[in-house]
Parts: C-alpha cells; structure tokens; sequence
C-alpha cells in the first residue's frame, strides 16, 4: 500500500513534459533570431546572443509557474527546485562564457578545432546543450526513464550534428531535429501520463 501511494505521488509530480513543449518553442524560435540577429563585426556580440539568455530565462519562469501551480492544485510538494536553479546557473555560466569567447576568439581555441573532445564540449558549452543538461537532472529527480531516453536522444542529435547538411540561414535542418526530439519528447510523456492516470483510476 505504501509502496503505491509513493508511485502515485510521484506519477503526479512529473510534470516534464511542459517543460519539453516550453523547450521546444525556445528551440524552434531560434530560427528566426539565428537568420536576422547576426553581426557584422567580429568581435561584435551579435543580439543573436542575447536571444538565449532571456528565452531560457523566461522558458525556466514559466516551467517554475507550472510546477508551482500544479503543486498548489494538488495539494503535493515539488521537487524541481534543484533542476531550476541548476538551469539558471547554466544560463548565466554559458552567456558568460559565449560573451568572453566572441569578444576573445582566441580563447579555448583548441577545444573548439578538430579534436575527440570538441564535439562534446561545443555541445555541452552551447546554450541548446545546457537544456539537454539540465534535462539529465530532471531525469534523475523525476525518476523517469522515459524523459532520460528522450534526453540523451536530443544530446545524441546535437553530437551528431556535424553530420548533417550544410545548414541553411535559419539552422535548419539541426533546429527541425532538436525541437523536433523535443517536442515530440513532451507529446509523448503527455499522453503517457494521462495513460498511467487512466489506469490508476
């Protein structure tokens, strides 16, 4: 009996799958600011740049809305606190680090050339990366296989990246795959919460 209601309880915790639909708008929405937000300057800092910060900073306000609502209606706590303020972090260390690298390109220039570690380091150092990042602690507070099957399919999609066509102006086709990963992701766990809920009624 206990060991149920412990499911249970977390069964209705699990709120992941806004948060891949709230990803994959930012993700899609890059496309746009990726064609028209470019500098013409070396060394610039492109207002491309300025699109993830606010985008994931927002994205991480509503998702934090989301599970604090939900957790009022349901009368249960939330423990996304550490996936939030892990993703903030992100945020922050990763616009620090893309700003100091554009206005000094010389900067880990080694990890950025051909090398076993460069594919996962640009992956990981991206703003794109750091959702896939703080979606393995998601993952683990959520204690969902699932969402860290879809995780590591989108980190999966964006180390193999390179393999991909040329991409055009707007980032396409890499912004169609990794959105695409993650909202069908969020779809997926969607309907298979409200599938869990329909038995357990």
């Amino acid at each position: 009996m206990k060991r149920a209601l412990v499911h249970h309880v977390r069964r209705e915790q699990r709120g992941a799958w806004f948060a891949l639909l709230v990803f994959a708008a930012v993700r899609f929405a890059a496309a746009p600011v990726i064609r028209y937000g470019q500098g013409d300057h070396a060394g610039d800092l492109p207002p491309a740049m300025w699109y993830w910060p606010v985008a994931l900073v927002l994205a991480y306000a509503v998702i934090s809305w989301f599970y604090l609502r939900r957790s009022a209606r349901l009368g249960l706590g939330t423990r996304v606190g550490p996936y939030l303020a892990l993703g903030v972090v992100l945020v922050v260390l990763i616009t620090v680090h893309v700003a100091w690298t554009a206005m000094h390109p010389g900067f880990l220039a080694g990890l950025h050339g051909p090398s076993p570690v460069a594919p996962f380091f640009n992956t990981v150092v991206s703003p794109a990366g750091t959702i896939g990042v703080a979606l393995l602690l998601l993952a683990r507070i959520e204690r969902s296989w699932p969402l860290l099957a879809i995780t590591c399919g989108y980190l999966g999609v964006m180390l193999s990246s390179g393999s991909l066509p040329d991409p055009s102006p707007w980032g396409f086709p890499r912004i169609l795959f990794e959105g695409g990963v993650l909202l069908l992701g969020g779809v997926g766990l969607a309907l298979l919460r409200r599938v869990q809920g329909r038995s357990a009624a």
